[in-house]
């Protein structure tokens, strides 16, 4: 009998051993560990590369005279200088010192295949507000000729800059019309006013 017992016992203690003894961890593959540990980063979040700056390409000229351009060649030679506009304007004068302003421009405006209008203005104003603003054009019609007219695109031309270049006399006829009659109309005033700085 006593026997019998001493082996129970040891298998009881063997199975409280058993009982007692924690299971050993898993092991985790290394690639499993590098997937925890690791970041995961949305496509939100990931970084965007920069780009360069996109360089502008360079502007074309907006005119362009071809070469061996003959201006009186496109049109006929009859042309007349029209009075176009005249402004005044009375205001009352601030008190002080005025200064003068005297502008002339030259501009030019295509008038279907008729030909190009040319209109010379004169403004005057005063700094402070003066007693009135006073503006004066005179236009002339250079017609086209209809045998060289399609040769050109007249829109690719400044034809205010070539007006002044090739009709010089064209040019002296109106600025000298122009000073006349704002002489006259200043002259009703008081005091006429014959600016010789232009700008």
């Amino acid at each position: 009998m006593p026997l019998f017992k001493r082996n129970a016992d040891k298998n009881n203690d063997k199975e409280k051993d058993k009982e007692m003894t924690a299971p050993a961890p898993e092991k985790v593959p290394e690639d499993e560990k590098s997937a925890e540990t690791e970041p995961v980063v949305t496509a939100s979040e990931a970084p965007v590369p920069e780009t360069p700056a996109a360089v502008p390409a360079p502007e074309k000229p907006r005119y362009h005279t071809p070469d061996g351009f003959e201006f009186n060649r496109y049109f006929l030679a009859e042309r007349h200088i029209m009075l176009e506009n005249v402004s005044y304007e009375v205001s009352r004068p601030q008190a002080g010192q005025l200064r003068l302003n005297a502008r002339d421009t030259i501009v030019a405006q295509l008038v279907g295949n008729a030909g190009v209008k040319i209109t010379y203005n004169r403004t005057l104003s005063f700094e402070p507000e003066g007693p009135f603003t006073l503006s004066v054009s005179f236009s002339v019609m250079l017609v086209f000729n209809p045998g060289t007219r399609g040769e050109v695109d007249w829109k690719t031309i400044d034809m205010a800059e070539e007006f002044k270049k090739n009709c010089p006399q064209l040019v002296q006829a109106m600025l000298t019309k122009t000073t006349l009659l704002v002489a006259e109309i200043t002259n009703a005033n008081g005091t006429p006013i014959l600016p010789l700085a232009i700008r």
